[in-house]
């Protein structure tokens, strides 16, 4: 029997397994809210560059420094309490995550210090580091592998509409009441979430490894008692493939959080509240290919088609198509066109984020999930460290602001189309989940 119809027939098996419950999609509706914070909480700096890079004397170099020293401990952070939700209960680490993002977020609000700012960007980074990993780590004790897709799409579809509706919500504050208020704005509706949160769960869900004993469809979690070596499910093929994506993605998503805003002010003309409409516009085209690819590649999944092609392919489309319609948005001249084509490529990508996390739950033995997905996570993110930097710096040595922009868009279409054919090259999940499963049974 070949690997892909071992695959298909794991997949179909699972497929009839206990139909979400509504508590499963009330936690889905929380963690939705969750990463809409988290989003906000990273798009308030990007909205308010302007007005806070000339309260601190900042030039573009800088403000890029600052914006990448937001994930300095970002990834270390994801693989620490990755490995920690490992033994701690998740739902406990979210809410501390959530505080934490809520306090880091306090001395914005009065410091004139340079020193302060540079740290409470590094503590935010910290705790925002682990959020996406430990949230479909939760979100996975709710659902069986083959109905994961959608909701962990809704759960990254957060993160877009975060932003969609921080945008004009945010800048409307900067405008009329100023920069600080914005993030004393976000820093309340975090205390406010950890609150329904404490309030609505009080569990960690039927499909998690401490849920073993009396879990309702054992055939979904083959793997329950398995344990592998790390080293081997990192090395294999479908996490390369996966982190190289997920790398890709972020290395573009780090620069539209940090300079979209800006850009569309100094490269396209727009006002700040022209700008913080046009972002919204932006996170909407990027909720919209999160939200249609979830659906599309459940429906791929639940049809029979192995996932190596309803998880794996579609992402590597999604970010070399991503790469292409970036790079045309550098070369178009028509000033709409080129914005549509820039979106579009930077959308795209947001994208595949959920599936990456799908794809290393679908390889990774239940025990060890909170660990490879905060891991994955932590890797894939090292792209925030690099890029806004690497922007800020591009703009500074370029002949005008605009060539500027236009090498650093130039470079983030390099890093899509390069990871796309390495993920098309070595996503090849049901082959390696069986070789890990056979490997740990040894």
């Amino acid at each position: 029997m070949s690997i892909g119809e071992i695959e298909s027939r794991r997949h179909a098996s699972t497929a009839p397994a206990a139909p979400s419950t509504r508590r499963a999609w009330l936690v889905t509706g929380l963690l939705f809210v969750f990463m809409l914070i988290n989003f906000a909480d990273k798009a308030v700096m990007g909205l308010a560059a302007k007005p806070m890079s000339e309260t601190f004397g900042l030039d573009s170099a800088e403000y890029g420094h600052v914006a990448s020293s937001f994930f300095l401990l970002f990834s270390i952070s994801a693989v620490v309490i990755g490995v920690l939700a490992n033994r701690v209960p998740t739902r406990w680490l979210l809410v501390g995550l959530a505080v934490v993002w809520s306090l880091s977020q306090a001395p914005m609000i009065w410091t004139t210090s340079i020193g302060v700012l540079f740290a409470s960007r590094i503590v935010l980074g910290a705790a925002e580091g682990p959020a996406f990993g430990l949230a479909n780590h939760s979100l996975h004790k709710w659902f069986v592998d083959s109905r994961r897709q959608l909701p962990s799409s809704v759960l990254a579809l957060g993160s877009s509409v975060g932003t969609l509706l921080a945008a004009p919500a945010l800048t409307w504050v900067i405008v009329h009441h100023g920069w600080r208020e914005a993030f004393a704005a976000v820093a309340i509706l975090g205390l406010v979430w950890c609150a329904a949160w404490v309030l609505l769960v009080r569990s960690e869900g039927p499909y998690g490894a401490e849920s073993a004993p009396t879990q309702a469809a054992p055939a979904a979690n083959a793997a329950i008692e398995d344990h592998t070596s790390y080293w081997r499910i990192f090395l294999s093929g479908t996490s390369i493939g996966s982190l190289a994506l997920g790398f890709a993605a972020y290395f573009g998503l780090a620069i539209s959080v940090a300079w979209l805003p800006r850009f569309l002010q100094e490269s396209r003309g727009f006002s700040m509240t022209g700008a913080g409409n046009a972002t919204a516009v932006f996170w909407a085209v990027a909720g919209l290919f999160i939200l249609g690819t979830g659906i599309l590649s459940q429906r791929l999944t639940l049809a029979g088609i192995t996932t190596t092609w309803s998880r794996g392919m579609l992402s590597a489309a999604l970010v070399f198509g991503g790469g292409l319609c970036t790079l045309a948005g550098v070369m178009v001249h028509s000033p709409i066109g080129s914005l549509i084509l820039l979106m579009i490529g930077l959308g795209a990508p947001t994208s595949v984020f959920a599936i990456t996390q799908t794809l290393a739950g679908e390889i990774a033995p239940v025990r060890q999930r909170g660990a490879v997905l905060g891991v994955g996570v932590g890797i894939s993110t090292l792209a925030g460290v690099i890029a806004p930097t690497v922007m800020g710096n591009l703009l500074d040595s370029a002949s005008d602001t605009v060539a500027g922009y236009n090498n650093g868009f130039t470079v983030v279409a390099m890093v899509c189309v390069a990871a796309a054919m390495v993920g098309a090259a070595l996503i090849r999940p049901g082959r390696d989940a069986a070789r890990l499963r056979t490997i740990s049974s040894s």
